[in-house]
């Protein structure tokens, strides 16, 4: 197969290519192919357009492709794209790459979408209120993200040149395709695709997204995000393009964040420790524990002016830095915004409350004192990528302080899996040369320390339960996502056993703890005065 030469971008129902201008920002620089824009019959620059039959849409949209390019849909769009990769149009497409898109937007059968009656209700109101409808459409958009104040603002800025009677056409196709044949694990397309949704979006229910991942299908499930989460966080977006295009081979996109190899999907950590929020103080002892072992490496004396509690969860550690640093600014960051929910009701002591990505920060270059992060980093799956956000963020002279689980965590759990299947049954970590070597790379330089933690249970099966109440559950790529049977179960069970001593039977934890510091403070920026780009309101 040829190397991709090209991206190809396709607009949803309602917008241009104007959508495409924040992603576009981000995505273009340092990327070696070219991008192009495609504008759909009667919307921006073709608004005087008709919208034209499924044949004909399909036919020239086709040949306006170029050679071995990779197609990125929104909405629409890319219901269109998941058309035109299975139709002759696979002879020019190295790979699809949809946003919001739905297999099939009203609800049909068992699978999720909008109900017939709501969408029917649009459609009129389209036809009597053009500039009213489409204002109402960017707040559908916009809801539920995380940003929806700004996003909404945006959007309304981007005025179409009209509301023509193509967009009655184009959105009776919306209602019409049916790409469920296409995108089942029977057939699916012929060519590589990934499938990017917000966890809150109003027009395209995130159960669609469950939906088309149990056949087969590659997805990222954006948390914090509404219906355009390439304009509201274009960062993460173009993180996956990129990654996405490392993974077909893309020359000079390899070492970007690539969502099929990497062994932790974000989205399914997030939700696992969300669906944990309410009962994690409750069974977190060890984590408790090693968070104050890890406070201790605080020097005394020293005042930093600004924190990160990165991994910050239910918001234990920013209460003891709060304790600690009274005049400080905390910045309380987690990937789980159930968990900062929480937080903000239970321990309100952080000044900003902000659901993001540790390998893509928003926040701003060397205006962090201290990174205080406890139990939270071996959910990521870049290390590089960390270290040098983490390095990026860090004031002149700034400290980073990381606890961490090691390779020989549950190694008990692992060895009775071992003897029963060779699958994935255990979250796999990073060794100390990983870490150590990550964190060099990016020009940060200090210790690692390493401390062996044991915990006894009266049951294999306690230390299970124990594990999912804390959001520490499987979420490796590789594991099976069947259900074990009972008699395989029993069998793990019996293993474990054989590890039983006099106090119970014993669960280990590697833990490593690093002290980190920039190895040369000039070649960090000076604190930028903005610090935090988007900062969630405080609840």
């Amino acid at each position: 197969m040829s190397a991709v030469q090209s991206l190809v971008l396709l607009h949803g129902w309602g917008g241009d290519r104007r959508l495409w201008q924040r992603l576009l920002e981000v995505l273009q620089p340092g990327l070696a192919i070219p991008v192009m824009c495609l504008e759909l019959p009667g919307f921006g620059a073709r608004s005087a357009d008709s919208w034209p039959e499924d044949s004909l849409l399909d036919e020239s949209v086709l040949a306006q492709l170029p050679a071995d390019c990779v197609l990125v849909g929104h909405s629409l769009g890319g219901m269109l794209a998941t058309r035109l990769a299975a139709s002759a149009g696979e002879s020019r497409i190295r790979g699809v790459i949809t946003i919001a898109a739905n297999a099939t937007f009203l609800q049909r059968d068992d699978w999720p979408g909008m109900a017939a009656t709501t969408f029917d209700e649009f459609r009129c109101a389209l036809a009597t209120d053009g500039p009213g409808t489409w204002r109402r459409f960017c707040g559908l958009q916009a809801r539920g993200d995380g940003a929806s104040r700004q996003l909404l603002s945006q959007l309304r800025q981007w005025r179409p040149p009209a509301v023509g009677a193509a967009w009655a056409g184009a959105l009776q196709s919306l209602g019409r395709w049916d790409n469920r044949p296409l995108l089942r694990v029977a057939k699916g397309l012929p060519v590589p695709a990934l499938h990017i949704y917000g966890e809150r979006d109003a027009l395209v229910p995130v159960a669609a997204a469950t939906q088309l991942q149990s056949h087969g299908a590659a997805v990222e499930l954006l948390p914090g995000c509404g219906h355009t989460p390439h304009i509201s966080r274009p960062e993460k977006v173009a993180a996956l393009v990129k990654g996405f295009l490392g993974s077909i081979g893309q020359p000079g996109a390899e070492d970007s964040h690539v969502p099929q190899r990497a062994p932790f999907a974000k989205g399914a950590v997030a939700r696992s420790f969300g669906r944990a929020a309410k009962k994690y103080d409750a069974a977190a002892h060890l984590q408790r524990a090693v968070c104050r072992q890890l406070m201790a490496g605080v020097g005394i004396g020293w005042q930093p002016e600004r924190i990160l509690d990165l991994g910050s969860g239910t918001g234990y550690g920013s209460a003891g830095l709060r304790q600690r640093f009274p005049r400080a600014e905390i910045i309380a960051l987690d990937i789980a915004e159930d968990m900062l929910r929480l937080a903000r009701t239970q321990r309100p002591v952080a000044d900003f409350h902000v659901n993001g990505d540790a390998e893509q920060l928003p926040l701003a270059d060397g205006s962090v004192d201290l990174v205080f992060s406890s139990m939270a980093l071996q959910w990521c799956c870049n290390l590089e990528r960390l270290f040098a956000e983490l390095r990026r963020v860090m004031a002149p002279g700034g400290l980073c302080l990381v606890s961490t689980l090691g390779p020989g965590t549950l190694r008990e759990l692992k060895r009775s899996w071992a003897q029963v299947d060779g699958g994935v049954h255990v979250n796999r970590f990073s060794s100390r040369e990983e870490w150590l070597g990550a964190a060099s790379a990016a020009g940060l330089a200090g210790g690692l320390h390493n401390e062996q933690r044991i915990l006894h249970f009266a049951s294999a099966l306690q230390l299970m339960r124990e594990l999912k109440s804390i959001g520490a559950g499987n979420v490796n790529r590789a594991a099976g996502r069947g259900l074990t049977s009972r008699a395989k179960l029993q069998r793990v069970l019996d293993a474990y056993e054989n590890f039983r001593t006099g106090a119970g039977l014993p669960a280990s934890y590697d833990i490593y703890y690093l002290s980190l510091r920039v190895q040369s403070a000039g070649a960090v920026g000076s604190a930028l005065s903005g610090g935090i780009e988007q900062a969630a309101p405080q609840g």
